[in-house]
């Protein structure tokens, strides 16, 4: 047998397990297991506070949005109250009805 089949014969064994190299680092790679779990549950984590951070940012857009909406419905109330108190120093008043059309019948 060569020298590489053998080696390799060995790793599927389970030789290398019972290795003293490997008993000696054992402690070391359960450490680094430990700390790749925690890197990809954190990644996990990380990636929801995007999601939600994109959604978040959507909703105050729209909020944005609604806000600039009702400050101009608010200064068009605001222009028709003036309008309003304006008519009632002259005395005319905002009518509530529709408009009407006065006719002038021709005289004959």
């Amino acid at each position: 047998m060569k020298k590489g089949n053998k080696k390799f014969l060995q790793i599927l064994g389970g030789d290398v397990l019972e290795s003293e190299f490997f008993t000696n680092q054992l402690f070391l790679l359960f450490i680094i297991l430990v700390l790749c779990l925690i890197m990809v549950s954190m990644r996990y984590q990380v990636e929801n506070l995007n999601k939600e951070k994109e959604n978040l940012q959507k909703e105050l857009s729209y909020m944005h949005e609604q806000r600039v909406q009702m400050q101009k419905q608010y200064q068009e109330s605001i222009r028709i109250s003036r309008i309003d108190k304006e008519l009632d120093t002259l005395g005319v008043g905002l009518v509530a009805g529709p408009p009407y059309e006065l006719k002038i019948e021709s005289q004959k």
